[in-house]
């Protein structure tokens, strides 16, 4: 039997060998260069959304403000629905407790041929559900396994390698930084290894391992997960740049921008003929884009005359087992590199699930907030019913709706 030791290093090697290109917090800039401009959208002006000076953000100011996370605690607090239930759940849940087993911290995680970061997947879930836990209750204990994540983790990691690493850091990254926004805006954290020469500690990390990776911009649902953790990279680092360049994104961007993705008649999603996981996801995503500029005092989701709901409606509607209009031409790009473009909607996943729990983010944007009628994703609402623990991808979306998004 190999020892323990043996069995890290050939893992180690097997992971250097298969992964072949690696971005370590030092060298990012040089592998990707400077970030680059995106053409403009004739209709809309994109300008109106930017960041001038680092000053402009606001803080917390991620997927919830101050004001949003004073409603999750008074809703809870005065036993007022839907807070009250969800919250019941929530506090049960293995995740938000505060003696949580800390899985990590470890240097190297993997996405790809080569996979070992569910440590860090479970870890930074954790977290964001210890952060909200804490602002809750003001239970110290909370407050305390959330720190030492955030720190372990921070002053640890040092290489994210896979050719899916990008979507490793667009997800368990934004949970991260959310965790930590709240905790640092909030609760007075001061992570560990700071310092006025740079160099370690989670912001160090932030901007160097997992921002700069997620410049490049990929493809539909790939290229939204980039764009709405750029969102809050940027955020948390008051990097206006940065932050600039994601909005510009999502407005522009023509492989992965909102308009891009929903056909602006029917809402067809540019991944329905894939399937409908990622129809579905990346509804989710581009919703959490849209939550961030909103708290930064920017509404995305009205833009196109609410073409974000439009494509929830379409896919709610097809999700739902009704029949719905398909246009072969409206594809993603560079559909071929998973076996587009398609001739006909795909019914691969087809149906409603709390386990892809987007429908409470929408519903309570649109439908209770801004009183618009949205039927199918009303319908979809009922028919997932409460949206709590995600077993397989824990990382993909936050769920909990009725708690944490709810008006």
């Amino acid at each position: 039997m190999p020892t323990p030791w043996r069995s890290f290093m050939i893992w180690t090697l097997v992971v250097l060998l298969v992964t072949r290109s690696k971005a370590k917090t030092q060298d990012i800039p040089s592998i990707y260069g400077p970030i680059q401009q995106l053409g403009s959208e004739s209709t809309v002006d994109a300008g109106k959304y930017f960041k001038r000076k680092p000053s402009d953000f606001v803080h917390p100011g991620i997927w919830h403000s101050h004001d949003d996370l004073e409603r999750i605690r008074n809703g809870v607090l005065k036993n007022k629905e839907p807070w009250a239930s969800a919250y019941k759940e929530f506090s049960a849940d293995f995740y938000s407790q505060a003696n949580y087993t800390i899985q990590g911290p470890v240097a190297y995680l993997s996405r790809g041929a080569v996979n070992n970061y569910t440590t860090f997947t479970n870890d930074v879930r954790a977290a964001w559900q210890n952060a909200l836990m804490w602002y809750i209750t003001k239970d110290r204990a909370h407050w305390q396994l959330t720190s030492d994540i955030l720190n372990g983790w921070g002053s640890t990691l040092t290489d994210i390698v896979g050719i899916d690493r990008s979507l490793l850091i667009g997800l368990e990254g934004d949970l991260f930084v959310n965790a930590a926004e709240i905790m640092r805006w909030e609760g007075n954290w001061t992570e560990s290894g700071a310092s006025w020469t740079g160099g370690s500690g989670f912001s160090n990390q932030l901007y160097w391992l997992f921002s700069r990776q997620s410049a490049v911009i990929g493809q539909a649902n790939y290229g939204m997960v980039s764009i709405k953790s750029l969102l809050s990279f940027a955020v948390y680092l008051d990097d206006v740049d940065l932050y600039n360049y994601a909005i510009n994104a999502y407005i522009n961007g023509r492989c992965a921008g909102v308009f891009s993705l929903y056909e602006p008649s029917t809402g067809q999603s540019s991944e329905s003929g894939r399937d409908q996981s990622h129809a579905t996801s990346g509804i989710g995503w581009t919703v959490l884009a849209a939550k961030t500029a909103q708290t930064q005092g920017s509404d995305l989701f009205s833009l196109g005359n609410n073409l974000l709901l439009k494509g929830a409606e379409y896919t709610a509607k097809y999700n739902l087992n009704y029949t719905v209009d398909y246009d072969p031409d409206w594809y993603r790009c560079e559909a071929v590199l998973v076996n587009g473009p398609w001739a006909n909607i795909s019914e691969e996943d087809r149906g409603v699930t709390n386990q892809r729990p987007i429908w409470d983010m929408i519903y309570y944007e649109y439908v209770v907030k801004r009183g618009i009628h949205a039927p199918y994703t009303t319908e979809a609402v009922t028919k997932e019913g409460f949206e709590g623990r995600v077993y397989k991808n824990v990382d993909d979306l936050p769920s909990w709706g009725s708690l944490v998004f709810a008006y």
